[in-house]
């Protein structure tokens, strides 16, 4: 028993350090400073984390679709965030970029990439819409492109035929299932560190 007790404390030490994770949520901070638990919350909630890059091209083409997509996730109850999957990046940058994109999410930055490990996640833009469970886990509903700007990288379309994130989001919020659950993102590859 004092084996077990000492494991869970050393997890719980590790956590605050960034480490691992007692429930397998981080706290991360915003670029305003607010500290933020995605992958966190009560049985049910609704958690939508779109990785993103201030200078990724295909990700600020798709801005204006990942902030509708925002405000529908809002609407429906859950919590939506923007993360850049960048290790070097001032928070000056960050609200720069959301200001002229007109993001109205938090914003986090991602600079020791916990979240890009944890859901595994390899290009910008990519969304992930999440369901926290019984267990303080998490479900991936959906993995995969924000909508069908681009086909493949370099093959842009004039516009936008398919909302995909949009449309796991009210799939997920009317609790059905997202069909299809994954879809190939195009986009820019997130170096690893």
């Amino acid at each position: 028993m004092p084996t077990q007790r000492f494991a869970h404390v050393l997890t719980c030490v590790l956590m605050l350090s960034g480490l691992a994770g007692c429930s397998g949520s981080p706290s991360l901070t915003d670029h305003s400073g607010v500290q933020h638990t995605p992958l966190a919350g009560e049985p049910g909630d609704l958690v939508v984390v779109v990785f993103s890059s201030t200078d990724c091209p295909i990700a600020n083409a798709m801005a204006p679709d990942i902030e509708r997509a925002s405000i529908e996730t809002t609407e429906a109850g859950g919590r939506f965030y923007l993360v850049h999957a960048r290790t070097d990046l001032p928070d000056e940058r960050t609200r720069d970029h959301a200001s002229r994109y007109k993001l109205s999410m938090p914003v986090i930055v991602d600079r020791s990439h916990t979240l890009v490990k944890l859901l595994g996640a390899t290009v910008t833009p990519e969304a992930f819409v999440l369901r926290i469970d019984e267990n303080g886990g998490h479900t991936v509903l959906y993995q995969g492109s924000v909508n069908n700007l681009y086909g493949s990288v370099g093959n842009r379309r004039v516009n936008v035929t398919e909302h995909h994130l949009r449309d796991a989001i009210r799939s997920a919020a009317a609790e059905e299932a997202v069909v299809p659950s994954r879809r190939t993102p195009f986009g820019c590859f997130i170096e690893r560190n």
